[in-house]
């Protein structure tokens, strides 16, 4: 299985984004599944969502919810409660009428919340995008509280862990002993079965090379047996966002293990 996976970066216009990757999807070779920006609180919610139906390639959505209470240059949500607002939260359930997987980005301390909303929506299916955004990763406590919340979370079937944005979160300077304690909690508590590696490209190549992340995930995989690790940096991937692209054919269907 050779494919895409599209994941919008804070489009100013996510609507033209995702009818310009459906149309490069309709005459690229390689599969290519497309993740658009939504905003669970506008008053279009479902206009939004109609529209990405039309769009064939479109197999899920995502919205940033990063609040820093300290750090205002760390807020990319439009408000700091959305997680506990009731409206978000309907317009979340919403989702279940749709084929669409849903991204959700956080920090950690908000992390329990969002263990309280995919607890309220078993039938959506659910992705955890840069390992739940630790807040900080020189504190012991911290890393303690965000595993304990990850592993709560890791009880729910409906959802996956993306590994990516290696930078964003360990900083442009990111090593491999830096990192390797927290991949391995993530594969630990969610198995190599529901487990996604990312590239982050283009942005991960302002930090290293494009290559340079998946030589450290190798290195942090090498404990998994090949079938695990195809699965992790292929299969999974292809299983969770490529399955329920109609157009899909018998040649790149996704191989399930």
């Amino acid at each position: 299985m050779a494919g895409l996976v599209w994941h919008e970066f804070l489009s100013s216009d996510p609507e033209r984004e995702v009818l310009w990757a459906q149309r490069m999807a309709g005459r690229s070779p390689v599969p290519m599944s497309i993740v658009g920006l939504v905003d669970l609180l506008a008053p279009d919610l479902e206009e939004r969502l109609d529209k990405y139906t039309q769009c064939s390639n479109v197999t899920g959505v995502r919205e940033h919810l990063g609040w820093d209470e300290d750090n205002p240059k760390r807020r990319f949500a439009k408000r700091p409660d959305l997680l506990t607002n009731s409206r978000w939260l309907k317009g979340l359930s919403l989702l279940a009428r749709y084929r669409f997987k849903c991204s959700l980005e956080v920090f950690s301390p908000q992390l329990p919340n969002l263990l309280t909303a995919v607890r309220l929506n078993p039938n959506i299916g659910f992705t955890i995008v840069l390992m739940g955004w630790p807040a900080r990763t020189d504190d012991e406590s911290e890393f303690r509280r965000w595993r304990q919340t990850l592993a709560d979370i890791s009880k729910c079937e409906n959802v996956r862990v993306s590994i990516s944005g290696i930078e964003c979160v360990f900083g442009m300077s990111w090593s491999f002993e830096q990192v390797q304690p927290w991949v391995q909690t993530v594969l630990e508590l969610f198995g190599p079965q529901r487990v996604m590696f990312g590239s982050h490209h283009p942005i991960c190549g302002l930090s290293r090379s494009f290559p340079a992340p998946y030589r450290a995930y190798e290195s942090m995989s090498a404990t998994l047996s090949s079938a695990e690790q195809d699965a992790v940096f292929r299969l999974n991937a292809a299983e969770w966002f490529f399955s329920s692209l109609p157009a899909l054919s018998e040649q790149h269907a996704p191989i399930s293990r």
